[in-house]
């Protein structure tokens, strides 16, 4: 079986001091089948010179460099309208991604006949703090809408999953990729971009009839103060989250059942937000 062209797509803004290990870490990630395209948002550090002294390296790296910046989900569109290959891998300019990661998860789909496959993931702390490992399902398998089900809902024990840790079919991407959540008191998903990386993975796995999955932690995500994980409230994330699923379990009439846990995370949320405003904390 011939392997799919991959489209590794590398939205940055201000990412000098990262971005090169990124990229690097999927230009020598064994796997030739690759197009990496990197989408600078009118970076004001150098990011964009240095996306193109690595695009000089290797053919396979495209280059689009915005004047400006335009907001981060439209930054991720410009990539995603440049992908041509079946599958997607988002990869975030402040993460990499562990060698043999492209190989393992196309061999794991390939040997499950799988129209997807996720990884479990790594936090590293720039802080020094212990390593975490997140999104362990296992080595196997499992059935696209009950692993859609794990996405939506959110689990209480087992985490949705990035898709930096995963690789989607382009086609599900595009159909779920949105910038119009609509807003909602104190909730700005699409000029925050939160939300719509979990749509994307929800829809993937809902149009898929099963998902390879991988126990080892192929994907790095980098834990540091410019991470919108680590910036935000948990609280602020999770209601986020909760809002664009309740919006895209509409869209997709997915089942009622699966969205009483974020209608309770969207409850705190507004609790929380309105006693903020009530107290001047923002």
């Amino acid at each position: 079986m011939s392997d799919p062209l991959i489209s590794v797509l590398i939205p940055a803004y201000n990412r000098a001091a990262t971005l090169e290990q990124c990229v690097r870490s999927a230009m020598a990630n064994g796997y030739a089948d690759l197009q990496i395209i990197i989408s600078d948002n009118g970076s004001t550090d150098g990011t964009a010179d240095l996306a193109r002294r690595l695009a000089a390296e290797d053919p396979r790296l495209t280059v689009i460099a915005h004047p400006v910046n335009r907001g981060p989900l439209p930054n991720w569109r410009a990539c995603l309208d440049q992908a041509t290959g079946v599958l997607v891998h988002w990869l975030w300019s402040d993460d990499w991604i562990e060698s043999g990661f492209y190989r393992a998860l196309v061999d794991a789909m390939q040997a499950q006949d799988a129209q997807m496959a996720l990884s479990a993931a790594r936090i590293h702390s720039d802080a020094g703090a212990p390593d975490d490992i997140l999104y362990r399902w296992g080595d196997g398998s499992v059935e696209g809408r009950q692993a859609a089900k794990r996405f939506a809902t959110g689990g209480w024990r087992i985490a949705p999953a990035s898709p930096a840790s995963a690789l989607l079919p382009t086609a599900a991407c595009r159909a779920a990729f949105t910038e119009a959540i609509p807003l909602t008191r104190g909730i700005d998903c699409n000029r925050r971009a939160i939300g719509c990386d979990s749509l994307m993975l929800i829809s993937a796995a809902w149009s898929s009839r099963r998902v390879a999955t991988l126990d080892a932690p192929l994907a790095v995500f980098r834990a540091h103060g410019d991470s919108i994980s680590i910036s935000c409230k948990s609280w602020f994330l999770s209601g986020h989250y909760a809002w664009a699923r309740l919006w895209q379990g509409r869209q997709l009439g997915l089942p009622r059942s699966w969205r009483w846990a974020d209608r309770l995370r969207l409850w705190r949320f507004r609790v929380r937000h309105a006693w903020n405003a009530c107290t001047g904390r923002g």
